[in-house]
């Protein structure tokens, strides 16, 4: 179950039920998946890894292309994957040159114990110039939350102890879990919108944030990477009877299959994050929010990028 909840009356309550689902989605913590493919990789026979290390120069030639590493080594590959966030140092390389846009929000993060069990259901508050707040369910009396906050807000945020950063956090979702405890310090990030004119060039495959950047409000960015990789993945082991990992048909063909989906979430995700900065508007969402909450289809229609 999820609840959603704009800066004046309006609200949404999405049901796994309803969907004759399990779950709308699995919430899993980054260190947990972070830990599982770190230990995939170790058990996967073909892969060398090269840790810690860091690129200091990209080449390319007809076939292949060529990294340099700073220990002086220099790695050729027919395809190179480049999977190092919005801030690519990959993509600027290649010469994709397009900058983040800046949301003017930071992502505060933080997990804590609750007083009242969750019983399995996420909240987001869209708060009346203070961004998304999101609590998220962890197993037992735990939550993570993400708190896309005005940048100035953020920091205030990070600044509290965590005594009040609870109490603030309790607060802002009006207690509906009873009092908050912190468990993990907070951790920030800044939020921004990358859009690319291709995400693929010569030998070379974009995937993840250094593909695209979306807003965190319906916590899908994680999902894209995945359906980046599982994408690209399935089109190159379509395309082993070409024996060239990086050629260009393969490419586009990736990047066509790729570029609906993520559209698709970035007009939504930025659509969303726009509409709740005017105060001038805060009538006519929130009178959407509660026309959609009593639209059953529509609000099936709305839940589905989740349980892709």
């Amino acid at each position: 179950m999820m609840d959603v909840r704009g800066d004046g009356d309006g609200a949404i309550a999405f049901s796994a039920y309803e969907l004759g689902e399990r779950a709308l989605a699995w919430i899993v913590e980054n260190r947990e998946l972070s830990s599982a493919l770190v230990e995939s990789v170790r058990r996967a026979d073909g892969i060398d890894v090269l840790a810690p290390c860091e690129p200091t120069g990209l080449a390319w030639r007809n076939d292949t292309a060529l990294l340099t590493l700073s220990d002086g080594r220099t790695l050729s590959a027919r395809l190179l994957v480049g999977a190092d966030g919005v801030r690519s140092w990959v993509r600027r390389e290649a010469g994709i040159a397009r900058e983040p846009r800046p949301y003017g929000q930071t992502a505060v993060v933080a997990n804590f114990t609750i007083e009242q069990a969750h019983r399995g259901r996420a909240f987001q508050w869209f708060r009346d110039g203070e961004g998304v707040l999101a609590w998220l369910p962890l197993p037992g009396r735990r939550i993570s939350i993400v708190w896309s906050a005005p940048d100035a807000l953020a920091g205030e945020l990070v600044a509290l102890d965590a005594t009040a950063l609870a109490a603030r956090v309790a607060a802002a979702g009006g207690k509906a879990l009873g009092d908050l405890a912190l468990i993990t310090p907070p951790a920030s990030f800044p939020l921004s919108f990358l859009k690319l004119p291709s995400v693929v060039s010569h030998r070379l495959a974009l995937v993840g944030d250094a593909a695209h950047g979306v807003h965190p409000l319906a916590g899908q960015g994680v999902n894209l990477g995945f359906g980046d990789a599982a994408t690209l993945a399935a089109v190159l082991g379509a395309g082993r009877p070409t024996g060239d990992s990086g050629a260009a048909l393969l490419l586009e063909r990736y990047a066509r299959k790729r570029a609906g989906p993520v559209l698709a979430m970035q007009v939504v995700t930025d659509s969303l994050a726009r509409l709740f900065e005017p105060p001038a508007l805060k009538v006519l969402r929130n009178g959407g929010m509660r026309a959609l909450a009593a639209l059953g289809p529509v609000r099936r229609l709305l839940a589905q990028p989740a349980l892709r």
